[in-house]
C-alpha cells in the first residue's frame, strides 16, 4: 500500500536538499562576491562580474544538473520496468548514444547550411534516440521467445555502433566541430544561459508527473506480459507511453549536457534499496536523487581539480573532469556489482544435485 506520509517525508528531504544545493553550490569559489552577485539580479543592466558568473553560468549550470539527473534517472527506472532487467538504463541500451548520433548530424547540416538550424539540436537527439527504441521494440514483438537480456544486448549493440558513427563523423569533419562534439561526448554542463533549460524542464516536469502516475501499471509489467493483461493493463499501451516519455527525457537531457552514462542505472538501484520497488515512489523520488546525485558527479569534477592543485596533487592548467567521466567511473563499478549479484543469486537458485 503507498503511504502518502512516507512519499511526501523524503520528498520534503529530497527538495530540501536539492534547493540548498543550488543556493550554496553557485556561491562556491574565490572570485564571486556574493553580496554583489545577489544584488544585481539575473537581468541588470549594468551587472558586476560576480553578478555575470553567479547568474549566467553557475546557476544554469546547477539547475542542468539537477533536470538532466532527474530526466536520466526516471528514464532508467522505467527501462528497467519495462524490459524487467535491473541492468536496463539510457546509456547501455543504446538511447543516449542514438540522440547524440542525432544531434552530431544535425551539427553538421547546421554548420553547413545558411539557416540557424542549431536551435532544432533537441528535436534531432530525440529523433535519433527513437531509433534504438524502435528496433528494440521491433525485436521485441516479432520474435517474442528473445528475453530481456538478449535485448539489453541488442541495445548494447547499437550503442557501439552509433559509438562508430560518431567516430566517422568526427572523422570527416572539421577541427573546430571535431573539438565540440569531443567535449560534448564526454558529457559536460558547462553550460551559459537558461535557454536549453526552457525545454529541459517542463520535459522533466511533465514526464515524471505522468509516469509517476502511470506508476502502478508498471508495477504490474514488472510481473510480465501475462499476467499484466490478465489483470487489466493494456500493456502496448502502457508501454509505448512510458518508453516514449522516457525516450524524450533521455534525448532532452543529451542535447544538453551530452551522453552523460550510469545515471539511469545507479540512482534507481540505491532508491529502490531504500524505498522498495513501487514505481510510485520510485520514480518520483529517482527524479529528485538523479538530479543530486549528477549534481554531485558535476560540483566533484568542477571543484575536485581545484582541490587537487591546492594539494599540489595536480596541475592548475588541467581544468575540470567532466561529469560524463565520474558517472561513467563510479557507474561501470555499479554496474559490474548489479551483474555479478545476478550471477550470484542464479547460482543460489539452481537445483543442487
Amino acid at each position: 500500500m503507498l503511504s502518502a506520509q512516507r512519499l511526501l517525508a523524503h520528498i520534503v528531504v529530497a527538495a530540501a536538499l536539492a534547493l540548498g544545493l543550488v543556493i550554496i553550490l553557485p556561491t562556491i569559489g574565490g572570485e564571486i562576491n556574493l553580496k554583489e552577485a545577489l544584488s544585481g539580479g539575473p537581468w541588470s543592466e549594468n551587472p558586476a562580474p560576480s553578478s555575470v558568473i553567479f547568474w549566467q553560468t553557475r546557476l544554469p549550470r546547477v539547475l542542468a544538473a539537477l533536470g538532466c539527473g532527474a530526466a536520466l534517472a526516471m528514464a532508467g527506472a522505467v527501462y528497467q520496468a519495462v524490459l524487467r532487467n535491473p541492468l536496463a538504463e539510457p546509456y547501455i541500451l543504446g538511447v543516449s548514444g542514438g540522440a547524440a548520433l542525432g544531434k552530431a548530424i544535425w551539427a553538421i547540416i547546421a554548420v553547413q547550411s545558411t539557416l540557424p538550424l542549431l536551435g532544432f539540436s533537441n528535436i534531432a537527439a530525440f529523433l535519433g534516440a527513437i531509433v534504438p527504441v524502435t528496433l528494440l521494440h521491433l525485436l521485441s514483438t516479432r520474435r517474442r521467445r528473445w528475453n530481456p537480456e538478449t535485448l539489453l544486448l541488442a541495445g548494447v549493440v547499437m550503442n557501439v555502433l552509433a559509438s562508430a558513427l560518431l567516430l566517422l563523423i568526427q572523422f570527416f569533419s572539421d577541427f573546430t566541430l571535431v573539438r565540440q562534439m569531443f567535449t560534448w561526448m564526454l558529457g559536460g554542463l558547462d553550460i551559459v544561459g537558461y535557454a536549453p533549460l526552457a525545454y529541459l524542464w517542463p520535459a522533466v516536469l511533465i514526464g515524471g508527473i505522468i509516469l509517476t502516475w502511470a506508476g502502478r501499471h508498471l508495477n504490474i509489467l514488472t510481473l510480465g506480459t501475462t499476467m499484466a493483461i490478465h489483470l487489466g493493463v493494456e500493456v502496448k499501451r502502457t508501454v509505448t507511453l512510458c518508453v516514449w516519455l522516457a525516450t524524450m527525457l533521455t534525448a532532452f537531457s543529451v542535447a544538453v549536457a551530452g551522453p552523460i552514462g550510469f545515471v539511469g542505472l545507479v540512482v534507481p538501484h540505491l532508491v529502490r534499496a531504500l524505498m522498495g520497488s513501487d514505481h510510485r515512489l520510485l520514480v518520483p523520488l529517482s527524479g529528485l536523487y538523479g538530479g543530486i546525485f549528477l549534481l554531485a558527479c558535476d560540483f566533484l569534477g568542477w571543484r575536485g581539480m581545484e582541490l587537487l592543485s591546492r594539494l599540489n596533487w595536480a596541475s592548475r592548467n588541467w581544468g575540470e573532469i567532466p561529469a560524463g567521466i565520474i558517472t561513467a567511473c563510479t557507474g561501470g563499478l555499479f554496474f559490474l556489482y548489479v551483474l555479478f549479484r545476478r550471477e550470484t543469486r542464479g547460482r543460489d537458485l539452481e537445483p543442487h544435485s
